[in-house]
C-alpha cells in the first residue's frame, strides 16, 4: 500500500445514482485523507437492510450520487494529521456510528448518539455525506458523497477517525464485518440496551441477521422463552440453533399472536424486541408484553406512527429504542471481536454467502428474499 500512499486513487465502488434503481459499479476517485481521516483499504462488506432501504428512499434527506455500504472491514491504508489512534497497516472495522469521545453524548451513560457523528436526529446520515462541506470521493469530476460516514462498497474509503476503530490484528476481516451493524445491532439490543434476567421470557420479530444477533444476546443473558417471530418458515431451522425455543408464524396462528403469546408465556413476555422495521408489529409487540414488560425497538426503516391506547402503558408498560445495541465503537467492537476470537460470539453461522463486488445487486436481492442471514461482498 505504500505505493499509493500520498496520491489519489482510482478504484470500483458500488454507487446509488438514483432511488429505486440498481446499484452501479463505477471507477471513482478518492482522495487523500485530511485531518482527523484515515483512508482505508475495504477487504470485507456485510449486506445490510439499511442498504436496500436507502437504495429505496428511506431517507431522501441524503444527496445523490452517493457510494453504498456501511459493515465494512479493512486495513488502514493512509492517515491524515492528528490521526492517533490508527496506523497503516492496522486491521479495522468501519462504524457508521463512531464516538469523538468528548461530547456529552459520549460521555454520558444513556445515550450512544455522539454529536459530532450523528448530528441532529431530522437528517443523521445526511450530516456525514460530505466532511466539513466536500466528499472525498469524485464521480467524472464531480462530488461523490459518503453514507453513514462509511461507504464500505468501495475498494478504498476515506473516514473519520472516529469512526475508525482498530481491532485485534488477528481477526478474520471476512467473519467479523457484520459486527459493523447488524450483529451488534441485535446482540446489544438483548445483551446491553436492556436488563434481561435469567429466567425472563423473551419475544423477537425478525428472524433476520438483527433478529438472529438479539436470539444469541437473549440466550447469553440466560432468558428461559425465546420467541422467534418471522412469516418466512425458512428462518426456524437456523433460529433454533442459534437459541430460539418456539417459532411463531404470526400468517398461521388461528388467533392473534398477543393472544397466543399470553397463553405460551402466562401473561406475556418480559421484553418484546422488535428487529422487523413495521410499526404494525411494534403496537403488536407491545400488546405482547406483561404488565411491566419493554416493547424495545431495534429495526429501523418505517416512519409511520404508533397507534398505542395511554390505558395499555399505563399499566407500567415501557417503549425503548436502541441504536447499534447502545454500543459505543471505539470502546466496545475491540471486546465485541475478542468474544468471537475466543468462541463465544456464532458469527461463522451469520455468514452465509460471499459474493464479489460486481455481484452486489444479487447479494441484495437476496437478502431481500430472505434467503441469506447475512451474505459478504469480498473487496
Amino acid at each position: 500500500m505504500a505505493s499509493t500512499q500520498g496520491k489519489k486513487i482510482k478504484c470500483s465502488a458500488a454507487v446509488v445514482k438514483a432511488y429505486k434503481t440498481p446499484v452501479t459499479i463505477e471507477t471513482i476517485e478518492v482522495d487523500l485523507p485530511q485531518k482527523k481521516e484515515v483512508r482505508v483499504k475495504i477487504v470485507a462488506v456485510g449486506v445490510c437492510h439499511s442498504d436496500i432501504l436507502m437504495r429505496e428512499g428511506a431517507d431522501t434527506t441524503h444527496p445523490l450520487p452517493f457510494v453504498l455500504g456501511h459493515e465494512g472491514t479493512g486495513i488502514v491504508e493512509s492517515v491524515g494529521e492528528g490521526v492517533t489512534s490508527v496506523k497503516p497497516g492496522d486491521k479495522v472495522i468501519t462504524a457508521f456510528l463512531g464516538n469523538c469521545q468528548k461530547c456529552k453524548a459520549c460521555k454520558s451513560k444513556t445515550t450512544n448518539l455522539c454529536e459530532d457523528r450523528w448530528g441532529t436526529l431530522d437528517k443523521p446520515l445526511a450530516r456525514y455525506a460530505a466532511y466539513g462541506g466536500k466528499p472525498r470521493f469524485s464521480l467524472d469530476g464531480k462530488p461523490l458523497y459518503h453514507f453513514a460516514g462509511s461507504s464500505a462498497f468501495s475498494e478504498y474509503v476515506v473516514i473519520p477517525e472516529n469512526s475508525c476503530v482498530k481491532i485485534n490484528p488477528k481477526a478474520s476481516l471476512e467473519k467479523v464485518c457484520p459486527l459493523a451493524c447488524g450483529f451488534s445491532t441485535g446482540y446489544g439490543a438483548a445483551t446491553n440496551a436492556i436488563d434481561i434476567l435469567t429466567g425472563d421470557n423473551v419475544a423477537i420479530w425478525g428472524l433476520g441477521g438483527v433478529g438472529l444477533a438479539a436470539v444469541v444476546g437473549a440466550k447469553a443473558k440466560g432468558a428461559k422463552k425465546i420467541i422467534g417471530i418471522d412469516i418466512n418458515n425458512d428462518k426456524e431451522k437456523i433460529a433454533r440453533k442459534l437459541g430460539v425455543t418456539d417459532f411463531i408464524n404470526p400468517k398461521e396462528l388461528s388467533k392473534t399472536l398477543p393472544e397466543a403469546i399470553h397463553e405460551m408465556t402466562d401473561g406475556g413476555v418480559d421484553f418484546a424486541l422488535v428487529c422487523a422495521a413495521n410499526s404494525q408489529a411494534m403496537e403488536t409487540a407491545v400488546m405482547c408484553t406483561n404488565s411491566g414488560g419493554t416493547m424495545v425497538i431495534v429495526g429501523f426503516g418505517d416512519h409511520t406512527p404508533m397507534k398505542i391506547s395511554p390505558t395499555v402503558m399505563f399499566l407500567n408498560r415501557k417503549i425503548k429504542g436502541t441504536v447499534f445495541g447502545d454500543y459505543k465503537a471505539q470502546r466496545d467492537l475491540p471486546k465485541l471481536v475478542d468474544l468471537y476470537m475466543d468462541g463465544k460470539l456464532p458469527l461463522d453461522d451469520f455468514v452465509t454467502r460471499t459474493f464479489k463486488l460486481d455481484q452486489i445487486e444479487e447479494a441484495l436481492q437476496l437478502l431481500h428474499d430472505g434467503k441469506s442471514i447475512r451474505s459478504v461482498i469480498l473487496i
